[in-house]
Formats: C-alpha cells, sequence, structure tokens
C-alpha cells in the first residue's frame, strides 16, 4: 500500500491539510511541497530529522517516502549519546534540522529492502533499538484507523506529542491526512510548561481529535475542572503509550472528554488495537485493527503479522512476542494485564529498563545498592543503599546522568575496589527542567508503588535504617544516562 497515493484521497483541493502558526497548505498544494523537497533528498540513502513540531517536518517526512529515503526521526527527548547512537547504527548520511540538511560522515549500513522508517524505542536500555518500517506497514495502520473511525469523526486533528514519536507520526498525521483532516501543528513549547496551555491550545485550535498520554489526559482533566467548560469541537481523544486506569477514564468522560484507550508497538507501526465510538469495550484496550492478527500463547499477547522489517542488524523473526500479558474476549477485545519481561512503562508512556538505570546509579562510588520503580507514574524512584551523607548521594545522583557507558564501567570497577557498606535510602527522583519538548511537563511523583526484585543485591532487614531524602534532586523521569 503507497501510503502517500492515499493522503487526501477525494477531499476538496481548497481544503487545509497541514497549519502552522507560520503556514498553511491545501491538499491541492501538498504534492508540490513534497516533490519540491523529495528533490534535495534525491541520493540520499539513510537521513535523521531533527525538529519541532511543525508543516516542515511533516513534509520532510512525507519527501523522504517519496523519494525512497530511509528517515530516521529524533525524538527530542533523547539524550546525545541516543542521538549518536541512532545517527551511526542507521547509517545517517545526512541530518535534517531547521538550518536545512548537514551531512554527517557516518559509514552506510545494511538495511533490511524496503525500509522507510527507522523507529527508536524510547528506551529499555541506554542505546535504544532501531525497529525498521516500510512504507506499507505504515500505510496499513492509517487506513485501518480511517476504517474504524470514519472520515467524518475527525475535521481537524491537532497534534499534541512530538512528531517523532510514531504514534503521533502514523495514527496521528497518516491517518488525519488519509481521512483528508486538517493536521493542526504548534511547536512543543506553545503547551508551555508542564503542558499549562494544553486546554487554551486545543481550544483555539477547534479539533475534533488529539492523541494523549495518561499524564496529559490528567493535565487536561485538570484544565477542563478548572476551565468549567468542556471542549466542545472535541469528538475523540485517544490515549495510549502505558496504561490507563478505567477510573481516569470514566471520570474523564464524566467530565465531557471522549477517552478510548488503545494499544501500541512500534513493531506494528505504533497502534493494533483500539477502542471506538461504535466498539466501546471500558477494560479492554479494545478491538485489534482490521489488518492484524492476534492471538495468547501461555498468556502472552503474539501478533502474527506486526509488518515491521526487523531491527538494525536483526531481521523479522515474522510472529511477534509483545511480552505483554493478555487475553481476548468473544468481542475481539484485547485486556492488558502485565508484562512478562522486567519493564517499567512511565504514565507518559516512556519505556525504561530498571536494570539499565540502576546500572547508572550503582556507577557511583558512594551508592552500594539500588532498586528503581515507578511503573505507570510520570516519574520514577530508586530504594538506594549507601553509606554516604544525604547531600552526597543527591550528588552521586546526579553525576549518574551524564555518564557514557565506558565512564559508568570504570566507575563501577573503582565502587567494587572500594567495597563499601552502608544503610539504606529511599530517594526521590524528581524530574528537572529539559531545554524543550514536552518532557518539561513532567511533574515531581506523589509517590510509586515496589517493583519486585531489582540490581544490587537483596534489599531484606535493612527496614530500620530506612530515611527518605527530601525532594531536590534533578531527574528527568525520561532520563537516560550518557545525555
Amino acid at each position: 500500500m503507497k501510503l502517500l497515493e492515499l493522503l487526501g484521497a477525494g477531499q476538496k483541493a481548497g481544503r487545509i491539510a497541514l497549519r502552522d502558526a507560520q503556514q498553511a497548505i491545501r491538499y491541492a498544494d501538498l504534492g508540490h511541497h513534497i516533490r519540491q523537497k523529495a528533490a534535495r533528498l534525491n541520493g540520499v540513502g539513510c537521513a535523521a530529522l531533527a525538529m519541532d513540531n511543525c508543516v516542515d517536518w511533516v513534509l520532510w517526512d512525507l519527501a523522504a517516502l517519496a523519494s525512497g529515503t530511509t528517515l530516521v526521526p529524533i525524538p527530542p527527548f533523547f539524550s546525545r549519546t541516543q542521538t549518536e547512537h541512532a545517527l551511526r547504527v542507521a547509517g545517517c548520511s545526512v541530518l535534517i534540522d531547521e538550518h536545512g540538511l548537514q551531512r554527517l560522515a557516518f559509514p552506510p549500513v545494511a538495511l533490511p529492502p524496503g525500509t522507510n522508517k527507522i523507529t527508536f524505542t524510547s528506551g529499555t536500555t541506554g542505546t535504544p533499538k532501531g525497529v525498521c518500517l516500510p512504507q506499507a506497514a505504515m500505510g496499513r495502520v492509517a487506513a485501518s484507523l480511517v476504517q474504524v473511525l470514519g472520515t467524518e469523526l475527525v475535521e481537524v486533528h491537532a497534534c499534541t506529542l512530538p512528531l517523532a514519536v510514531l504514534l503521533e507520526n502514523v495514527a496521528g498525521v497518516y491517518a488525519a491526512l488519509m481521512a483528508g483532516s486538517t493536521v493542526e501543528l504548534n511547536r512543543l513549547q506553545v503547551f508551555g510548561d508542564r503542558y499549562c496551555n494544553l486546554y487554551t491550545v486545543l481550544a483555539a485550535s477547534r479539533a475534533s481529535s488529539v492523541i494523549l498520554v495518561p499524564e496529559l489526559l490528567r493535565t487536561l482533566m485538570a484544565q477542563v475542572m478548572a476551565a468549567w467548560v468542556a471542549l466542545p469541537e472535541i469528538r475523540f481523544i485517544a490515549v495510549g503509550g502505558a496504561r490507563v486506569d478505567p477510573a481516569l477514564l470514566r471520570q474523564a468522560r464524566r467530565l465531557g472528554l471522549p477517552v478510548f484507550e488503545g494499544y501500541g508497538l512500534s513493531e506494528c507501526a505504533s497502534v493494533a488495537s483500539l477502542n471506538t465510538p461504535d466498539a466501546d469495550h471500558p477494560g479492554t484496550v479494545g478491538r485489534v485493527l482490521p489488518h492484524l492478527r492476534a492471538h495468547i500463547r501461555d498468556g502472552e499477547v503474539m501478533i502474527d503479522n506486526p509488518g515491521f522489517l526487523g531491527y538494525v542488524g536483526e531481521l523479522c523473526p515474522g510472529e511477534l512476542a509483545t511480552g505483554d500479558l493478555g487475553s481476548l474476549d468473544c468481542n475481539g477485545a484485547l485486556s492488558i494485564s502485565g508484562r512478562k519481561r522486567n519493564l517499567l512503562i512511565t504514565s507518559y508512556g516512556r519505556n525504561v529498563s530498571p536494570e539499565w538505570v540502576e546500572a547508572a546509579l550503582l556507577a557511583q562510588p558512594a551508592i552500594t545498592q539500588a532498586l528503581v520503580y515507578g511503573d505507570g507514574q510520570p516519574s520514577l524512584s530508586a530504594l538506594i543503599v549507601s553509606p554516604a551523607q544525604h547531600q552526597e548521594i543527591a550528588a552521586s545522583v546526579h553525576r549518574g546522568k551524564h555518564l557514557d557507558p565506558d565512564r559508568r564501567a570504570r566507575c563501577r570497577r573503582r565502587e567494587i575496589e572500594s567495597g563499601v557498606a552502608g544503610k539504606r535510602l529511599q530517594l526521590p527522583l524528581h524530574p528537572r527542567q529539559p531545554r524543550s519538548g514536552p518532557h518539561g511537563v513532567f511533574p515531581p511523583i506523589d509517590g510509586a508503588h515496589h517493583r519486585p526484585g531489582g540490581s544490587g543485591g537483596d534489599h531484606r532487614g535493612c527496614s530500620k535504617r530506612l530515611s527518605v531524602v527530601r525532594p531536590g534532586v534533578s531527574l528527568d523521569s525520561t532520563w537516560v544516562p550518557g545525555g
């Protein structure tokens, strides 16, 4: 399925396809703008795209599809180390940013034939995995969403997540353009600190659809309650990226917010299942999209035809073991009950391997044991064993954010040689204000629940030495060691 051929099919040429604060492009002119940018990508094998949300981001993205250039969207929350890793392993020869095209020196790499986009996972390890997607897989997801939602439901789709996030890129932009809707684009800073302007932006754009992660849904609910007025134009709010409490969905609907939970994976080119106004199954993540087939094996959700071609350096296994535990009911609705693998997913949809963060903490000589937890919370917390004082522990956590893998290994060796041991402390890891992007919305946590296990040894029998460090340590909940 050629995605570009289906964009705005049958729509009036005068309707606006893409709009931001600087420009608006109608469907009649969309092809011309795509061809202009595609000509500049002629001969480029693999390009990275690192821009804020805007019309030009979408045009470069579509131009890469038109030219056959493999595109690597760089999320704004990636650390410098993660960005360099993505550029290198994908073999990017060009970086597209707000200044234009910049040549890179990374040598080309062998990718699965037909790879049109490489999306890097949000961080289950320090070096994210590149998922290779063909245009056909992304097109099938967009077409299935239009099939189950129809073309009349959405008139204006407002992008709130970074466009480099596959969920917004495919389920937001591609599906909206395929349905002939207007895609409203705002730079992420427009939403304000902690998305304090989310309600205002959505009201001003008269958005009829939006995609939110659970934490942004909570933010919007609070703003609706403060305004005492719902958003009358909103017809469909898709919520995904992390587990959603059914009570939260019920409360949102009582506020007049038409929220519908979905489920997706990068390997499935974003959305795999979705509740809709015509097929709403509360307590589930909805029916599997028409183009997919799923079944349950030993309690684990399996996708028969996920659509991805493989990972960078690794071919697709065919059947995808999602690592998620779930069930299918008689209506074909999928329920997710947990995860097989040891993985935390924050309420912002960031995937975090606790062992990876624990390893970065343990790289500090002052920290002898660490257990990271916070699944479903806005940010992470850690239980730390250390002989040091609170102030030194806070400084060690801060230093751990800036270590690259080699320095982490050297520090860990020094710690082992020192043989330190000590008391246990619980340290809330509070987020810092990032340089840009929506991750500035992450508030300090009010609490978190334990994840069994963890690295750094057995933590039992130390409760009498437990104390709490007061807030003040700055740690982004999307924190990636090395950045």
